[in-house]
C-alpha cells in the first residue's frame, strides 16, 4: 500500500528553525500520512509511534502511512505500513482528554533502515514523572506549514517552547484542562504552533514530555486563550506500555 504525496499539510511551526540534514538530532520526529492530512508523531521503539487520536481517528490502519528518516517528509527517507491503530479508550472528542494514539508498524525498522536513514527513538518521560519548572525550554519539531496560509517549508522545522504552571494554562483555558493536558508556547509569540499540527513531539532532556493536541494560536503572544495544548506523556505511560506489550 502507498499513498500518493502532496497530501494536505498540517500547519504548523511559526517561527522555527529549519532542520538540517547535518543537525538532524530530531529523526524521532515522522510523519503520519493519511488520505487528507499530514499529521506529527514520536518513534518510541523500531516498532511503534505515538501520535495523538485526532490524527487517525476513524481511520483504518490501511489508510496510514509512516514516513521516517528524514528533514523533508517528501524526500529521502523511508515510508512504513501500519497494521494496527490503538486509540486511547477514554479519548473524549469533547475536551481532547486522553488525546493519544499508538501506532504498530507491519514490520519494525530495520538495523539496516535505522543505519541508513540515521533514525532514533526517543525515550518517554516516566509515568506519573513531574513536568519541567516553568519557565524551562523544550524542544518542539514538525513538518508541516509555517502559517495559516499553508505556506510550506522545504525542512523540517524546530522551535523551543516554554512550559507554563497549570495555574496560567487554566486561566486562559477555564475548565477545559484535565489531567493529562498542559501547555507550552513562546512569551514573545514568534515560536509557535499552528492549528491542525497534531501529534508534534515536545521533548525535555531527552525525553518525550508531550504530543502537541489542540489550541494553538499560530503566532499570539503565549499564553493566551488559543496557547498549544499538549498531552502529557507521564499521564498516558502506563498504558503505552500496555499497548506496546500487547502488540510486540
Amino acid at each position: 500500500m502507498s499513498l500518493a504525496l502532496p497530501v494536505t499539510p498540517a500547519q504548523a511551526i511559526s517561527g522555527g528553525s529549519d532542520v538540517t540534514s547535518t543537525n538532524h538530532k530530531y529523526s524521532y520526529t515522522v510523519a503520519v500520512l493519511a488520505p487528507v492530512i499530514m499529521c506529527a508523531g514520536a518513534l518510541i521503539d523500531n516498532r511503534h509511534v505515538l501520535t495523538t487520536v485526532t490524527c487517525v481517528n476513524y481511520l483504518e490502519p490501511s489508510e496510514v502511512e509512516v514516513y521516517a528518516g528524514s528533514n523533508k517528509y517528501y524526500a529521502d527517507g523511508i515510508r512504513k505500513e501500519v497494521n494496527r491503530l490503538t486509540l486511547h479508550p477514554n479519548f473524549n472528542s469533547a475536551n481532547f482528554d486522553n488525546n493519544i494514539a499508538v501506532l504498530t508498524l507491519a514490520s519494525p525498522l530495520t538495523p539496516k533502515e535505522i543505519s541508513t536513514y540515521a533514525i532514533k527513538t526517543i525515550s518517554r518521560a516516566a509515568a506519573g514523572s513531574r513536568l519541567p519548572p516553568a519557565g524551562t525550554l523544550s524542544d518542539v519539531t514538525s513538518y508541516g506549514a509555517i502559517d495559516p496560509n499553508y505556506t510550506l517549508p522545504d525542512v523540517m522545522q524546530h522551535a523551543q517552547f516554554s512550559n507554563y504552571t497549570p495555574a496560567q494554562c487554566q486561566a486562559y483555558k477555564p475548565n477545559r484542562l484535565t489531567g493529562t493536558m498542559f501547555c507550552a508556547g513562546d512569551k514573545a509569540g514568534f515560536k509557535d504552533a499552528c492549528p491542525a499540527d497534531q501529534g508534534a513531539p515536545l521533548v525535555y532532556a531527552e525525553k518525550l514530555i508531550g504530543l502537541y493536541s489542540w489550541g494553538s494560536s499560530c503566532g499570539l503572544v503565549a499564553p493566551n486563550p488559543s496557547s498549544p495544548v499538549f498531552t502529557r506523556i507521564s499521564s498516558v505511560n502506563t498504558w503505552i506500555n500496555t499497548v506496546i506489550a500487547s502488540t510486540s
